[in-house]
């Protein structure tokens, strides 16, 4: 990481002015002076402007131009003076060059330095480690200040940290723009905002395995859903999206008028508790219990074939014997599966299509587990918290074929 900075500082500084003593090694190292001299190893990755730093710590624009009129006739008009506590727990003292333009008569500063920061007190690289520890997962604001005390020596507030890593989000994140699959899962995870119940929207793409966007609502209601769904596909590729079972999200994806695939963990999760909850409740035991359940197991094998073709005729078979299907089953078969089987086999002839939501839901457990999904007090902090995780999952997680 240290090599990296200096070589972000080369590439950013066009040069840097000697002091008398620079030239006693035979060698003059660019990279050992600027370290030395800032007492750091400062961190330029974001700078573009073409700034040089005198031997008095001064940042000065190797070619100053008016942003008003564009001239190049400018004139030095004094310093301003700057102490910023550097990630050693020092201050350090910089300065930044005025200038005024002789054409129009604007005044001007050093803007956007990516060292010092627009932070009053501490350097822009101290504020740099936020994300990271934001991306580990979720940090207390109180905890996340007490690591910078014992780690660095700095006291930082808490509120000064919250400041530093909020983010102007309203209520939707987006990641970055790649060449998504048109392959997507989605599902909703409730959370509550200072006490009151939220819903977390996500769409993943099911191919790239990375989430698209996030929203967070107060309602959940077919509306939020489908506008969030539209807005995150907008000038993207949409060929199939896989739920969980809830009723709303047929209807939305029939509305919107996409392939939709049901997940077939979810629907033999409903088969198995249906059973259970049957026998348990007309103690049913030995025998009957087991036929019953190899019964639910013959259905189960109808959406384990190797094509939709396959599944149809499997579910064929499996109906003629109608009398012998159990109670329990039958009305499920009757009101569910009949009217929606088409919906559970999508899969079967495209390998690209997610028979399950189990992506997403992984995704949910990594990113804000049940323990700390009702610490939250706003959106944007909230939001704030996602982005950092959505950045983080994608980079580990990010699958390009």
């Amino acid at each position: 990481m240290t090599k990296q900075n200096i070589n972000a500082l080369n590439t950013n500084i066009d040069f840097i002015q000697l002091k008398l003593f620079d030239f006693s090694d035979e060698k003059i190292d660019q990279e050992k002076i600027i370290s030395e001299r800032l007492n750091k190893t400062p961190n330029f990755e974001n700078t573009n402007q073409k700034l040089f730093l005198d031997e008095n710590n001064t940042f000065k624009y190797d070619n100053p131009i008016c942003p008003d009129c564009g001239a190049h006739k400018i004139i030095k008009k004094g310093t301003i003076t700057k102490n910023k506590q550097n990630i050693n727990g020092k201050t350090t003292e910089f300065k930044e060059q005025q200038y005024q333009c002789k054409k129009c008569g604007k005044k001007f500063g050093i803007k956007n330095n990516p060292l010092i920061g627009e932070h009053k007190q501490f350097l822009q690289e101290i504020m740099d480690k936020i994300p990271g520890i934001m991306e580990i997962g979720y940090q207390s604001l109180r905890k996340i200040s007490k690591y910078f005390e014992i780690f660095l020596g700095i006291k930082i507030s808490h509120q000064t940290i919250k400041n530093w890593s909020n983010k102007n989000h309203e209520e939707t994140i987006n990641n970055e723009e790649f060449e998504y699959s048109g392959y997507y899962l989605y599902d909703e995870q409730f959370l509550r905002l200072n006490g009151v119940r939220h819903y977390r929207l996500t769409l993943f793409d099911a191919v790239l395995n990375v989430p698209v966007s996030e929203r967070i609502v107060r309602r959940r209601i077919p509306k939020n859903t489908k506008k969030f769904i539209l807005d995150s596909t907008k000038d993207k590729p949409f060929i199939c999206l896989t739920t969980d079972l809830f009723p709303m999200y047929r209807n939305v994806a029939d509305e919107i008028g996409v392939n939709h695939q049901l997940c077939t963990f979810h629907l033999f999760q409903t088969i198995h508790h249906k059973l259970k909850v049957y026998c348990r409740r007309n103690k049913i035991n030995g025998k009957e219990r087991d036929y019953i359940y190899e019964n639910a197991q013959e259905l189960k094998n109808c959406f384990r074939q190797n094509s939709t073709k396959e599944a149809i005729e499997h579910f064929k078979q499996y109906l003629q014997n109608y009398r012998a299907i159990p109670v329990v089953l039958k009305d499920f078969i009757r009101k569910h599966i009949i009217n929606h089987f088409h919906r559970y086999v999508q899969h079967l002839d495209d390998e690209n299509i997610e028979k399950t939501s189990n992506k997403v839901e992984n995704y949910y457990r990594q990113t804000n587990p049940e323990i700390i999904k009702k610490l939250y007090k706003t959106k944007t902090g909230i939001l704030t918290f996602l982005d950092y995780q959505m950045k983080n999952w994608t980079e580990k997680h990010l699958k390009i074929k």
